[in-house]
């Protein structure tokens, strides 16, 4: 016969899609983009600057603060920020770390919070990060 067949029917398990969100070279994320960017799995964001550059410098360059990743991170429900663009002075392995403390404070421990480096691959498992369960 004839008929619809329904997911359930023939899945083991149902996994929701996997959701990648980038934001480059931004002072500010319109509200329709960071809607895009809510519960991602995986947001690459960039960490320019700190939060010692300052105000004028952020506006001038209009570029963010690992600060703010870490917080827009943890506003919109993403799992993993993934620090990127950073200024060349920011290569060395201490101003990496000052930029991820800065971004783990921004984000008040809601997100995992890493740096990305050129052709870096990121694994996001079938239906999403669990880092809540026993491994």
């Amino acid at each position: 016969g004839t008929g619809v067949v329904k997911p359930e029917q023939v899945l083991l398990e149902e996994l929701r899609a996997r959701k990648l969100a980038v934001l480059s070279d931004h002072r500010r994320v319109p509200p329709p983009m960071a809607g895009l960017c809510r519960n991602a799995d995986l947001l690459v964001h960039e960490a320019t600057l700190t939060k010692e550059d300052g105000v004028d410098k952020i506006k001038i360059r209009g570029h963010n603060t690992a600060e703010n990743a870490g917080m827009f991170g943890g506003d919109m429900g993403c799992e993993v920020v993934a620090l990127n663009h950073f200024v060349s002075a920011a290569v060395s392995e201490d101003a990496i770390e000052t930029l991820l403390a800065e971004a783990r404070r921004g984000n008040r421990n809601r997100s995992q919070i890493i740096s990305s480096y050129d052709f870096m691959e990121v694994w996001i498992p079938r239906g999403g990060f669990n880092f809540d369960s026993a491994s």
